[in-house]
């Protein structure tokens, strides 16, 4: 007598206590041997799929997935998880494959449609997302987050006549009427009705659970406070964003990691002799990178935008093509600096190649002359940078210490170690010290060829200062560059917090605006009029 199928059910079903207490570990280990028994059983597959998605394991989770589609290929939620895995792996072409998948089968899941509008705004495939994202709420007009989603890609994209169309059907749903004025707030903000916004805004009161939105609220408070020239009110709100940004995010998050990592390059590099370095010869192979650098919110946006206007530029925005590369580096010396000096040249070579390739994963155009990198901390990395390209150019952007600082404070980052001390006027001014500090280090150790763009020279004399640019690029300069916001308009995939300061033409209204909040900077003048002095403001 064949006892198997009373065996693998038996397994499976025992599996399926454990995951009721929450003993995933157990439960995988069952679900293991009911496969070694009978490797074709759908129930253990799936939920050996869903079980290694829970503990992490994505790559096992996609392979159990596949699997499990072979064995029912009719089955609709199975297409739906291996979905989702596929998004936790950054596969955002076969989640988007997957979730149309469960829309051919079940033409009615709104939330399938949902994630495909979600996802092709992740790829800045706006005229898709907003059109997945509609046919999510014709399938559930009551879907918050379909909602959410496009408002804030209509406000982005300042097509504010659909935005008004979505209040209306929004307003005809049955979702609470605090969080119909939420958004109607948000429309009278961009519209410039300010005292309107506010008075809307003052009004609502938002559950807990609305956590986005209620962070949202304080900040478009304080936007609108400031626009009012009620200063006080404004810094309380953005105070008040702050710590509801921190209270949800930043828990598990210690700003001091990034603070102790700056220090030790500080104390490494300011005892730094280069002639330690074993010496390579350069080829001429390749064309030396661009870095765009500074500290956060000093205009390195806007100066991606003023370039783009060339085209043959193309800037690489804020992705990890220096990050991976460093990630590489420690595998040859542990993290340890000093074993940077003694190099070989094939070694120099390889990872030469292997920035270029990486920084190749995210261009769009790779015919263009000019690719620049953005990432304005990676101005903590020049050391590394230039023991691989020691002849590297740097576009260095700069702008009033005060509000360079006071800008970082205002504005909403994804959270990790280095964008946490933000929270905070002094973790801003702190780590603003530290990484200039770092900056003039280098400066003394290292012959680097850089160009200083101030952001006030940019809007106070924005041609001068923008041919200075291109000529220090060796780029021929046109009168389309003045036109530089039509580039930034024309753009959704601009992945940094400056949307709409680089769509909207230049204005003075950020310039010395620390001094409307200058209160808040009595116990910091000792540390930023020095950089202040140093950089000639």
């Amino acid at each position: 007598m064949n006892n198997t199928p009373f065996t693998t059910n038996s397994l499976i079903l025992n599996a399926f206590e454990f995951i009721k207490k929450k003993d995933f570990l157990k439960a995988k280990k069952l679900l293991e041997k009911a496969i070694s028994i009978n490797p074709e059983i759908f129930e253990a597959n799936h939920n050996l799929a869903i079980l290694n998605f829970q503990l992490g394991n994505i790559d096992d989770s996609i392979l159990f997935f596949e699997k499990s589609k072979k064995l029912k290929p009719e089955f609709t939620q199975v297409y739906f998880n291996t979905a989702l895995a596929y998004d936790r792996a950054n596969n955002i072409e076969l989640a988007i494959q997957n979730f149309k998948k469960v829309t051919e089968l079940d033409s009615t899941n709104s939330l399938a449609f949902l994630n495909i509008g979600i996802l092709y705004k992740k790829k800045f495939n706006s005229i898709k997302a907003v059109d997945y994202l509609n046919k999510s709420l014709d399938l559930d007009s009551n879907n918050l987050l379909a909602y959410h989603e496009l408002f804030g890609l209509y406000e982005r994209s300042n097509q504010m006549k659909e935005y008004e169309i979505l209040l209306d059907k929004f307003k005809k749903s049955s979702i609470e009427e605090d969080l119909f004025n939420f958004y109607y707030a948000i429309y009278n903000f961009s519209q410039k009705n300010y005292h309107k916004a506010i008075e809307v805004f003052e009004k609502i009161n938002l559950k807990k659970e609305y956590l986005h939105q209620n962070i949202n609220k304080h900040t478009f408070l304080a936007k609108s406070y400031d626009h009012i020239n009620k200063f006080d009110k404004a810094y309380q709100h953005f105070k008040k964003n702050n710590e509801l940004v921190n209270s949800a995010f930043g828990k598990n998050i210690n700003e001091k990691n990034f603070v102790n990592y700056i220090n030790l390059r500080i104390n490494f590099f300011k005892n730094f002799k280069q002639q330690n370095w074993k010496k390579f010869h350069i080829k001429n192979d390749y064309k030396e990178p661009i870095f765009i650098i500074g500290f956060p919110r000093s205009g390195t946006t806007l100066l991606d935008t003023v370039l783009r206007t060339n085209k043959f530029v193309e800037v690489v925005e804020e992705k990890p093509t220096l990050r991976n590369f460093l990630t590489e580096l420690e595998k040859k010396t542990n993290s340890d600096l000093s074993l940077i000096n003694d190099l070989d040249e094939e070694y120099i070579y390889k990872m030469q190649n292997f920035y270029f390739s990486e920084r190749e994963k995210y261009l769009k155009n790779k015919n263009v002359d000019f690719i620049i990198d953005k990432m304005p901390l990676n101005i903590i990395h020049i050391g590394e940078i230039l023991r691989f390209f020691p002849n590297a150019k740097f576009i260095f952007a700069l702008r009033n210490p005060y509000d360079c600082v006071l800008s970082c404070f205002m504005q909403q980052f994804d959270l990790n170690p280095a964008m946490k001390n933000f929270l905070s006027i002094e973790g801003s001014a702190n780590l603003y010290d530290l990484v200039m500090k770092l900056w003039k280090i280098y400066t003394n150790k290292f012959q680097i060829n850089y160009h200083f763009v101030k952001y006030e020279d940019i809007v106070l004399n924005f041609e001068k200062t923008t041919k200075d640019l291109y000529n220090y690029l060796e780029l021929t300069w046109s009168n389309d560059v003045k036109n530089f916001y039509i580039t930034g308009k024309n753009r959704l995939d601009i992945s940094t917090p400056s949307y709409n300061q680089v769509s909207s033409p230049l204005y003075s209204r950020s310039l010395e605006r620390w001094k409307n909040y200058k209160e808040h900077f009595v116990d910091l003048e000792n540390i930023l009029d020095f950089w202040v002095n140093e950089f000639n403001y």
